[in-house]
């Protein structure tokens, strides 16, 4: 099957060079001064997907990739909401994620800091009314830091952790 698309997707060699934009590299150190300046330690984020189509996940996959590095700026996965500074939100509230998400938002230290990534999360588009969904996370969340698109893409999800950074 890969031989019919070969053409289509020209396979990377071992010499090339994945790299970011400039923008990218420039916001990334802000973010560190930041979290230098603000937190005593890494910022370490929880994230949790309740209710997504996974788009936004992928995207943040890649900030904590080689390519952007985001744990040598002084950000890191925290596996336990205990050890959180923030709170990732991505997707929708469904009704099966709704005890966890309460369960996850009890166990975040104080200050509570949430951002919600995506569209689904800040409008609940495109999937307003839907039986499944529990409600609007902004009835939940109204004072959570809001970094909008569907999904996206590491360079806006940068300029909103840097925007975030500079509120708190």
């Amino acid at each position: 099957m890969f031989s019919f698309f070969k053409d289509e997707f020209p396979l990377a060699k071992s010499n090339d060079k994945l790299s970011i934009s400039s923008d990218a590299v420039h916001i990334r150190a802000l973010i560190k001064d930041l979290i230098d300046e603000k937190f005593s330690a890494p910022l370490k984020v929880y994230i949790l997907d309740s209710g997504s189509c996974n788009g936004c996940e992928l995207e943040l996959q890649v900030l904590f990739s080689p390519i952007y590095d985001l744990p040598t700026f002084g950000v890191e996965v925290s596996y336990e909401s205990e050890e959180a500074d923030v709170l990732l939100v991505t997707g929708l509230i469904t009704e099966n994620m709704y005890g966890e998400l309460q369960s996850v938002y009890k166990k975040l230290k104080e200050p509570k800091r949430i951002i919600l990534i995506g569209d689904c999360p800040i409008s609940a588009a495109p999937f307003k009314n839907t039986f499944a969904l529990k409600d609007d996370m902004e009835n939940f969340f109204s004072t959570a830091f809001k970094i909008p698109a569907c999904p996206p893409e590491p360079l806006v999800l940068l300029e909103g952790l840097h925007e975030f950074l500079k509120r708190v």
